[in-house]
């Protein structure tokens, strides 16, 4: 969009007060995120036991050990790494789909704060949008391993197209695409300056689950606050285009 007006500044005071009138839904959804977060420590604790153990003998035999021996616990350790890796693969492929809805619950959470309304979803609906989220996310990882920088700029111009999905059930994936697209246009610098900070708040909490919820949270309530601004200014604009001539 030409002559766009769209703050950080403000987009981040806007995230600030729609925050605080959702904190208790998000201590709810809090007990989840310790599911997902302590769960898969639970099951993997064997595989990570055993890949722990033959890396220290691994150590012990290339300080004292011969090369049979080396070559030998070299292929253990390759095969108790192969065993770890695949577990938390299969652990990775069941969680991402129950992850991406409980972004999706999140994400309706967020928007709501920000309008001071909630749009109302079903549960098959946001599992749909879930689904959406989850193939839009494949499609750009995808541009991110081939295409570094077409990846960056894929997410950018995609990142509001779960937002459309959720606040108007009318649309299809295909006009919600063309939305968000439209919704990004002139603003691309702005908007990844964005992701960056909320990327940044993120990976600094990370350690600590206790920080990393309502960090989430936070981050969720940006990106709706900047959809809104940007939805709004979207449509002043087209309200003050003047009118095609007929013919």
């Amino acid at each position: 969009m030409n002559g766009s007006v769209f703050s950080l500044k403000t987009c981040y005071a806007i995230s600030w007060r729609s925050f605080s009138k959702w904190w208790i839904p998000l201590c709810l959804i809090s007990a989840a995120v310790l599911l997902f977060e302590v769960g898969p420590r639970i099951l993997l604790r064997p595989e990570a036991s055993a890949l722990k153990q033959a890396l220290s003998e691994h150590l012990s035999v290339v300080k004292t050990g011969t090369t049979a021996d080396l070559d030998a616990m070299l292929t253990d350790l390759l095969s108790d790494y192969q065993a770890y890796a695949v577990k938390l693969s299969k652990i990775a492929l069941l969680a991402f789909p129950f992850v991406a809805l409980l972004s999706m619950i999140l994400l309706t959470w967020a928007n709501a704060a920000v309008k001071d309304r909630r749009n109302k979803n079903s549960f098959g609906r946001l599992f749909y949008i879930a689904w959406i989220h989850v193939c839009l996310a494949l499609i750009k990882g995808i541009a991110f391993v081939f295409f570094i920088f077409p990846g960056v700029y894929l997410y950018i111009r995609l990142l509001f197209v779960t937002l459309v999905l959720l606040e108007d059930r009318e649309q299809g994936v295909w006009s919600a695409v063309k939305r968000s697209w439209a919704l990004t246009e002139g603003d691309f610098w702005s908007l990844l300056a964005l992701i960056s900070i909320n990327t940044f708040f993120q990976l600094s909490v990370t350690p600590t689950l206790i920080g990393l919820i309502p960090a989430t949270g936070f981050v969720n309530t940006a990106r709706a606050a900047a959809y809104q601004m940007l939805k709004r200014q979207l449509e002043e604009t087209v309200s003050l285009s003047p009118p095609t001539p007929a013919g």
